[in-house]
């Protein structure tokens, strides 16, 4: 069987992905694996609050329940998906990664890690 560091391992394998992290909605980080200076607990509380902001705005668009999330920036994406009602997958990923192809592994890691939480 499977754990999540295991999982978030094989996720930051992934071409351009250089951080994976699972987070209490809380912003506690369950687990978090990173090929980089990338400070996972800051990534924690970071993205509960961002993730709380995005849910607000689809209730208030009635666009339904959020399931993921991506923002690019200058220098990188993050994508953050719901795990359940209780936690968080975030990706980092840099400039080189194929996004289609991050979001698919991250799709792909969801029922694995849903599994183990």
């Amino acid at each position: 069987m499977d754990n999540i560091r295991d999982l978030l391992g094989d996720l930051v394998r992934t071409e351009g992905i250089n951080t994976a992290v699972v987070v209490s909605r809380d912003g506690f980080v369950i687990e978090g694996v990173s090929t980089g200076n990338v400070d996972t607990e800051a990534v924690g509380a970071v993205v509960a609050s961002g993730i709380g902001a995005a849910e607000v705005m689809g209730r208030e668009l009635m666009t339904g329940e959020m399931t993921q999330g991506m923002l690019e920036y200058k220098n990188g994406v993050i994508v953050m998906s719901t795990l359940g009602m209780d936690a968080i997958l975030a990706v980092v990923a840099d400039l080189s990664a194929k996004l289609g192809s991050v979001r698919y592994q991250v799709k792909k890691s969801m029922p694995k890690l849903l599994d183990v939480l």
